[in-house]
Order: C-alpha cells, then structure tokens, then sequence
C-alpha cells in the first residue's frame, strides 16, 4: 500500500503541465498583458470616455439649430335639428427651423475648462495602470519562477532524502546502521515527497495568475541567470531625492493635483450659474391651414432677437451648490495630502527593501556555499560512523532551505525595485526590458 501511494505521489509530481505557449520570457509576457489584461483595457476606455467630455462641453459655444414639421387633416361636421351635413375636410401644414447662438455663459466657459482638465487627469490615471501592470506582469513571473524553484528543490530533496534512505538500508544490511536510522530517512523521504505535492500545485497556481495577466499559459518561462543578476547600488543614493521624484512624477499624486483643479472649476461654475446668458435666437415659421372661416391661409414668419436670462431666485439651490462645491475642493487636497505620505512611506519602504534586498542576495549565496560544505563534512562524518543519519538529514534541509531563501531573495530584488521606481514615476517598459536580459532558456 505504501508503495502504492508513492508511485501515485511521484507521478503526480513527474506529470507534465499542459503546452498552451511556447517558452515565455519576461517581455513577452508584458507584450502580450498589454493587449490582453482587463484591467489596462479598462482604463484605456477610460481616458477615451473622458476626452469625449471636452467636445461635449465645446458644443456648448456653437450654434445649434431645429427643424421642425407638421402636415394634418382635420373633419368638421354640420348639423342642424338632427339633422347632419356631409364633412367638411381642412388641410393644415407647418414647418419651421429655428437657430441659437450662445453668446454669453460664463458657467459654459467653466464646464469647458473643467473638460480639459478631466481630460489630463484620465491621462495620469492611465498611467498609473499602465505601470501597475508592469508590477502586476513582473511580480506573477517572479512567483512562477519561485514556485519552480521550490518543486527543483524538492525534486532534489526527495532524491537526497532517497539515496540516504537506500544507504541507511545498505548500513543496516552490512550490521553498521540501526533500525532508527532506516525510519528516521523513511519519515524525511516521505516529508519530501507530501511538499513536492504541495509545490507542483503551487507551481499550477502561479503560472494560472500569470495566464490571467497575460491571456496565456506559460509552457516554460526563461529563468534568471545569477551571473546576469546586477545588484546595483541604487542612483540617486538618497531616499529624499527618489521621493522628489515622486512628487514631480507619480501618475497618482499627479491625478490627485489634476482632481483640486477640477472641483475648483466646479465652484467657478456653480458661482456663474448666477449671472446672466444671452443667446442669438433666430427662426422662421411657414404654415399653411383651412378652417370654417378662412380657406387657403398662409402665414410665412420671420424672427430674430437677442435673448437674456437672469437667475433670480432659486429656493438656494445654487447657494448650496457653491458650498457643496468648495467642500469637494477641501476634500481632493485633504486625498492630495493623504496621499502624498502614502506615497512617501512607500518610497521609503521599496528603497530600504532594495538594499536589503541586495544584502540578503550576498549573504544567501554565501549560505548556500557554507552548507554546501558542511552537507559534504558531514556525509562522509557519517560514512565514517563520526556523525548520525539526523546530522545528515538536517544538513541537507538546511542546504536546500538557504538555497530557496535564496531564489527569494533574488526574486524580491527585482520586485523591490520595481516598486520603488513606480512609487517614485519612474518605472517605465524599458525596466522590464533591462530585467529580461537577466533571463535565458532553462537547459532541458
């Protein structure tokens, strides 16, 4: 039964993942995001919607014009002590166009300004998405490539752990070994293959996420090469110049500047509502109608007049309006404010967890040499009858423990720095470009 149930493990394990794509580096993936993730798309009929505002509010200053038509019939009947004479029938017809020109609307002139503001304000919140779906791109590809990395880990546990199982055997055969070295490797042996089962899932899991950024399944991702890996010291090496940066270039903040503006041009609106508008109104009208009186009546009407309308009273709905308004334009530089620290504790962060980052890369790498020595002291302690078979079972957990912390590490460099150039406006295509360098093809 238990043979059973390991071939059934390790099967899982050896089973191939399903082929919907090619090999997929990093750049690839963006491409692809780009045309397929929701969210961007989403965003980009954002921004159309809202440049479609400023031609809505231009239209306000142009000429609009009506035309307008009527043709009827219409029956009168006669009658006289009961008795009735045959219908008579009129024809009428009307017809008519009119025309306006605005010529003076100062909440006009302000809905317009207000447009073109919205209009910036899209841009910036476009932007923002865009550089959030480099993150969103960068960080799925990262987990997949660290949920390979932890199944390649325990792929090579389990065959530790089964060539120490097979020696505790061989020992035990020969009268060197004990019982309680064969199950203390059979207990490590089976551990190993229960979290292989766990990573493989993990495995489906991040390359399902990377699929629903980039409408693709990954059938191999190219891998970082740590000898590409360039752990740079950050430029500018200060924290206060990259939060600089953000102030002059995160899309947010930059939206949130462009949100003031707006609900100040909602104020100046809702004040002009007070004043007067004059139009140019001019139409003519031609009919042509029958009647019991009159047969064969036209009436062709010229017209032109300038036309003036004055607010004069309200209930205080424009009194409230203003005060609504101004409580907006509190409200956006409170978020502005909001914001702004935000935005700094993020750059703060992102730029403390890059150098971290970078030093958590060197003292990993400098662990996993370190156990790797210590992994081949104490097999052949063991081999010698020195040391015991848990010595060698916690020394190889412990090599293949730093070397996925080590995956990690690098992993969150990359991460890091993203972060911290989308915080600060910064990050651009070009970064996930420069990253893709770092990759090449796994060796089959």
């Amino acid at each position: 039964m238990k043979l059973l149930v390991r071939f059934i493990i390790l099967s899982v394990i050896a089973m191939p993942l399903p082929v919907h794509a090619g090999v997929i580096d990093l750049t690839t993936a963006y491409q692809k995001a780009v045309d397929y993730d929701a969210r961007l798309r989403s965003a980009q009929a954002d921004n159309l919607i809202n440049k479609e505002e400023i031609g809505k509010a231009r239209s306000q200053f142009l000429p609009s014009s009506r035309l307008n038509a009527a043709r009827g019939r219409s029956a009168t009947q006669h009658g006289y002590l009961g008795r009735y004479y045959p219908a008579d029938f009129y024809n009428t017809i009307n017809y008519g166009v009119s025309f306006r020109q605005p010529l003076f609307n100062l909440s006009t002139l302000a809905s317009y300004r207000q447009a073109k503001h919205e209009a910036v304000k899209s841009e910036f919140d476009l932007q923002r998405e865009e550089t959030n779906l480099i993150v969103r791109i960068t960080e799925a590809y990262c987990n997949a490539l660290y949920a390979e990395d932890n199944l390649e880990f325990s792929k090579a546990l389990i065959t530790a752990m089964q060539a120490q199982l097979q020696q505790a055997k061989g020992r035990f055969e020969k009268g060197f070994g004990t019982i309680t070295e064969i199950k203390e490797a059979q207990a490590g042996y089976d551990m190993a293959l229960a979290d292989a089962v766990e990573m493989a899932n993990g495995v489906e899991f991040s390359r399902r996420e990377l699929e629903n950024i980039a409408g693709v399944y990954p059938d191999q991702l190219c891998r970082v090469v740590p000898e590409k890996l360039q752990l740079v010291r950050l430029q500018p090496g200060k924290v206060e110049a990259w939060i600089e940066f953000a102030h002059a270039s995160n899309p947010a903040i930059l939206a949130a500047r462009q949100e003031i503006i707006i609900a100040k041009r909602e104020i100046d609106k809702q004040k002009f509502s007070r004043y007067p508008t004059i139009d140019l109104v001019a139409g003519r009208n031609y009919s042509e109608s029958e009647n019991n009186y009159s047969i064969g009546s036209t009436y062709d009407t010229y017209s032109i007049s300038l036309q003036m309308s004055v607010p004069l009273y309200s209930g205080g709905y424009i009194s409230a309006s203003i005060r609504q308004a101004h409580a907006k334009w509190l409200k956006a530089g409170e978020q502005l404010h909001w914001l702004e620290r935000g935005i700094d504790s993020d750059v703060r962060k992102y730029y403390n967890g890059v150098l971290s980052s970078i030093a958590q890369v060197k003292a990993y790498e400098q662990a996993v040499n370190s156990h790797e020595i210590a992994l081949k002291g104490t097999i052949k302690g063991y081999e010698a009858g020195l040391r015991s078979n848990v010595d060698v079972l916690d020394a190889q957990q412990k090599l293949f423990e730093s070397s996925r912390n080590l995956a990690k590490s690098r992993y969150q460099y990359i991460i890091n720095r993203f972060m911290l150039k989308q915080a600060s406006g910064t990050l651009t295509p070009a970064d996930i470009d420069e990253v893709n360098g770092w990759l090449a093809r796994a060796k089959p």
